[in-house]
């Protein structure tokens, strides 16, 4: 089957899909795939993907939304697809328009999240209804979680038949064995990395992702300060890894004190290969988001083994076991320094670890996620039984 998959930027097929292209272009599926900024050759060699650029502008644009539907009508059109996925709010919105004007029966809303949940007012509204709209378009949604699965039917998004969620959660899972592994690390390696980035003996508290509100970064960040002074002892460090995002700001203060604050460590957005190193630092992983998909960065930390301290929202709450690889904190600087005071217990922490690193091996390594997607692709979405 000839398939064209849809998003707004190529940076998120490339972060999240990469090897699982490849593994469907092998079992006899076409694979191309829409942006508007282009994919590295490499990507689109090893994943044996044609690439097509459509201009899809990332906000809410009428006149620039019309043009990029009429686009990938007329690709689709000439191209003649078997099936369309949408990925992301606005890539997904103007593909499942495009393959509903184009008559395409396969018409597959990827939903990497709800960005509703987080929104106010006039906006909020706005969001829902594009999101009903786009689920009402497409004719199967992949959930990349069970618990958006169960937002999505407690706020009337669809119906539940449509909905798929592939094994526990995740829209691929993650290399567990190669790249996200504490074997991939020697001792050698993260000794130096502290001493030139921490301190050799220095407590360090962890984060991955975008430094934002939605992520709770102002939590965390007074849930640190909070921390320190209950704990001077231990030299308590902050480590963030990620970018400061554009459109979600943090508030002055806040930003102002990463960058002030001697033990907080901002190292801006790294690359995927320099994420294992970085995770290895850390002795406690902290991600108090207010919402997502899933909580991808949870379990590449939880794959190095260690321990997670998260919130219970949509998403998060897949990407742990309760007291058996991390555990819930409520999005609040109190929380937060409390349940980083219970992880100064060396045996907790490593036994939370432990339990992590094989909760993703049985779970989320790709090993076991793409024979899955391999499986939903013949039997759930195509009928190829």
């Amino acid at each position: 089957m000839k398939i064209l998959h849809v998003f707004t930027l190529a940076m998120t097929a490339e972060s999240f899909f990469d090897g699982q292209f490849a593994c469907l272009a092998a079992a006899g599926y076409e694979i191309h795939l829409a942006s508007a900024t282009i994919p590295s050759e490499e990507f689109c060699q090893r994943n044996k993907i044609t690439f097509h650029q459509i201009n899809i502008a990332r906000r809410v644009d009428l006149k620039a939304d019309l043009i990029s539907t009429k686009a990938l009508i007329d690709l689709i059109k000439r191209e003649k697809f078997d099936a369309v996925f949408g990925h992301t709010p606005k890539g997904a919105l103007v593909a499942m328009m495009a393959a509903k004007f184009s008559r395409i029966n396969n018409r597959i809303y990827y939903r990497h999240g709800l960005i509703y949940t987080t929104a106010t007012g006039i906006k909020r509204s706005v969001f829902k209804i594009v999101e009903q709209f786009t689920s009402a378009l497409a004719t199967k949604i992949v959930n990349v979680s069970p618990s958006l699965s169960k937002l999505a039917i407690a706020d009337r998004l669809n119906r539940n038949r449509k909905q798929i969620v592939i094994g526990n959660g995740t829209c691929g899972g993650i290399d567990a064995i190669g790249v996200f592994s504490p074997q991939s690390i020697t001792d050698a390696e993260i000794s130096n990395i502290r001493r030139n980035l921490i301190g050799e003996s220095d407590f360090v508290v962890g984060f991955c992702g975008r430094l934002c509100r939605d992520k709770g970064i102002e939590e965390l960040v007074e849930g640190f300060k909070l921390f320190k002074t209950k704990h001077p002892e231990i030299k308590p460090k902050l480590l963030l890894v990620g970018p400061y995002d554009q459109r979600d700001i943090l508030a002055d203060n806040i930003k102002r004190e990463i960058i002030d604050n001697v033990d907080i460590i901002a190292t801006g957005n790294q690359e995927k290969a320099q994420l294992p190193a970085l995770y290895s630092l850390m002795d406690v992983f902290v991600f108090p988001s207010y919402r997502e998909g899933f909580g991808m960065c949870v379990i590449e930390a939880s794959s190095m083994g260690i321990p997670i301290l998260v919130s219970r929202s949509h998403g998060c709450i897949d990407s742990i076991l309760e007291n058996k690889t991390g555990r819930y904190i409520e999005i609040t600087a109190e929380s937060i320094a409390s349940r980083l005071g219970e992880m100064l217990d060396v045996n907790l922490r490593d036994y939370l670890g432990n339990g992590g690193r094989e909760f993703v091996l049985n779970n989320f390594d790709y090993t076991v996620m793409w024979p899955q997607i391999i499986k939903m692709y013949d039997e759930e979405l195509f009928n190829k039984k």
